[in-house]
């Protein structure tokens, strides 16, 4: 409970300072809606009592028949201006959550983006964004505030209802006028109100348990309809692999999952809700009994009447609409607490404080020592006791089998992850100590999971809105890229993908990946890190791309990671990972005597090249 308190107030705070309007606009907006219903009862009462009265005069009647028409005509104006203004406001506090979220996302470490439960938190608060959270925080204040005020109204102009007595002697004057009839009136008023706020709150109560339940398969199938249709790219493997009943079945079970709960939520509210509505009923009957049994025996006219039971209604709804908001926003507040607790997760990584200074970039050396690394929730480690060196200049080739600790041990030199033992160093001292901004562009990187946005393709070369086309241009050309971006209706202005343009272009799986290494040469960093940089480009463009990121890598440094092991002829030495450790180093013509691991790998290749050349040769001599 208190967290939730907390979280609401710290949501107050945080839409005041966000949009400073949204707040005064709330509370007007609130005031004229929970006033604007009293004046059409306060207005036909009048109208009413001038026309049942038998001294009846036109033009007062008339008067009030163009006053009602006015008011209400700018009541209802006054009302739909703020309502549409609220409304705007909302829409831009809405636009700011999810900016925050984002750049949280973008703020947090790479550990942490790979936790399932921040994943969870994502998904959550992306579901809820609409309905929950801040923005129903700023409905449910309104709703809290007009009930106030139409409480606070209501009771002001009902005082008269209790205190009229009716005229004569008779026994039903005497009936009226004698206390336990306002008694068992209030009596029943109170129980009606009371079974209707309880209702209200077990309602609010199971609706939360509900959204709790279904979370996680409304989640999963959320992400399964993107991957599925929001995500085009995928269409072909569901095509041509029919796997549309598959997808379609999980996505079944998934929605069964959530109809199942509703299910038992409706059972549960089904019964709850016919009695309220039928108290409801019976209530306003006995309010209509009670003011009519009033005016019959004279306590005050017809239209005092329809004034009373229009305001006893209306507070009865108040008082309602009070208690379920209230309740309404401690539910609310978890969603709010999920908010912020996603907010205040901190870094695992720490910043420190010593900068980069330009004569590293000049001369450096990058040491691991005895570093061993496991993934969060891993069973065993990805690495074992890793130990080597490299200096500016020099061109190393990492290599292995799958799953041998490769791109691990790329992650935790771009420090997207700190080694649980060991250290890595950077001209003698830990990495860690390093401002973390500062450390990571040291890199420029390729990896084998790269990513081409839907932007232009300039933007995806420099990664900003605001770059050197020159730069770009000569990027695109040093990796391959010239004769395509040549062919491009508008150069490097040209949309990628059809996300968000029609005649936006697409890239084949080579072309992407000279865009990715466009980007790596764009950035013009000190060491270049390349995870399979040529994995979707054949032979004939793998040795270009090869011998153009030689020439760039000149006076740098540079790491290649390829299961091509003709690329490591070029590079200066050689690095062997075999089941997350570092089996063998050397350059290639000493790997190759010592006849171990890279030896058999070099041949397993070898032999391959050597038969297809033999089936070309025998071929030839065939014609």
């Amino acid at each position: 409970m208190k967290k939730k308190w907390k979280a609401f107030i710290r949501a107050i705070v945080f839409v005041a300072k966000d949009c400073p309007a949204v707040w005064p606009v709330t509370l007007l907006t609130a005031a004229l809606e929970a006033a604007y219903p009293y004046i059409n009862i306060i207005l036909s009462a009048e109208i009413l009592t001038e026309i049942t009265s038998s001294t009846r005069d036109m033009e007062r009647l008339l008067f009030l028949a163009a006053l009602l028409v006015t008011m209400e005509f700018l009541g209802s104006c006054c009302v739909q201006f703020c309502s549409q203004l609220l409304n705007c406001l909302q829409y831009m506090v809405m636009a700011h959550l999810d900016e925050s979220v984002v750049i949280k996302g973008w703020g947090m470490d790479y550990t942490l983006l790979c936790d399932p439960k921040i994943h969870e938190q994502q998904n959550t608060i992306s579901h809820w964004f609409f309905w929950k959270g801040m923005v129903a925080m700023i409905t449910q204040f309104r709703r809290l505030i007009g009930a106030l005020v139409s409480i606070g109204i209501s009771v002001a102009l009902t005082v008269e209802l209790f205190a009229a007595r009716a005229a004569g002697d008779s026994m039903g004057a005497r009936l009226v006028n004698h206390w336990t009839f306002p008694a068992l009136f209030l009596l029943f008023f109170g129980l009606s109100t009371a079974y209707n706020i309880w209702s209200g709150s077990r309602f609010q109560k199971g609706t939360y348990q509900m959204e709790q339940d279904e979370k996680a398969p409304m989640n999963q199938a959320e992400e399964l309809m993107k991957a599925c249709c929001a995500e085009y790219q995928r269409g072909k493997d569901v095509r041509i692999f029919h796997a549309q009943g598959m997808l379609l079945g999980k996505f079944q079970e998934l929605c069964e999952a959530i109809v199942g709960s509703r299910k038992k939520a409706k059972v549960s509210f089904r019964r709850t809700l016919v009695l309220s509505e039928l108290l409801s009923r019976i209530f306003g009957i006995a309010v209509y009994l009670f003011a009519g049994l009033k005016t019959l025996y004279g306590a005050f006219g017809v239209g005092s009447l329809l004034k009373y039971t229009g305001m006893v209604t209306q507070f009865g709804d108040g008082i309602v609409a009070m208690v379920q908001t209230i309740d309404e926003m401690l539910q609310n507040g978890s969603y709010l607490a999920d908010y912020f607790d996603y907010q205040d997760t901190k870094n695992i990584t720490a910043d420190a404080a010593l900068p980069v200074a330009p004569e590293i970039r000049e001369d450096y050396e990058f040491e691991f020592r005895h570093v061993t690394f496991t993934y969060p929730g891993a069973a065993g480690p990805s690495l074992r006791d890793i130990s080597c060196k490299f200096r500016k200049g020099e061109k190393i080739a990492v290599v292995g089998r799958n799953g041998s600790g490769k791109t691990t041990f790329i992650k935790l030199l771009c420090r997207l992850y700190d080694p649980q033992e060991g250290q890595i160093l950077l001209n003698g001292v830990d990495i860690r100590e390093y401002r973390y901004e500062e450390y990571l562009r040291f890199f420029s990187t390729v990896f084998q999971d790269y990513h081409i946005f839907a932007f232009t393709l300039g933007e995806n070369v420099a990664a900003e809105s605001d770059y050197s086309r020159k730069r770009a241009a000569r990027a695109l050309e040093n990796a391959g890229f010239g004769p395509r971006l040549r062919t491009m209706p508008q150069g490097l202005d040209t949309q990628l993908f059809k996300n968000f343009y029609e005649d936006g272009v697409e890239l084949s799986g080579g072309e992407g990946q000279k865009v990715a290494i466009a980007r790596c040469l764009y950035k013009d960093a000190p060491h270049a890190v390349l995870d399979e940089p040529t994995a979707a480009l054949d032979a004939v463009a793998e040795a270009d791309i090869y011998q153009r990121m030689n020439q760039f890598v000149q006076g740098k440094g540079a790491i290649y990671i390829s299961h091509r092991l003709s690329s490591c002829h070029f590079c200066s030495r050689i690095l062997v990972f075999d089941n997350g450790t570092l089996a063998e180093t050397g350059t290639h013509e000493e790997l190759l005597r010592a006849e171990g691991l890279y030896w058999k790998l070099w041949n397993a290749q070898a032999k391959y090249y050597q038969e297809e050349r033999s089936e070309k040769s025998h071929r030839r001599r065939r014609f």
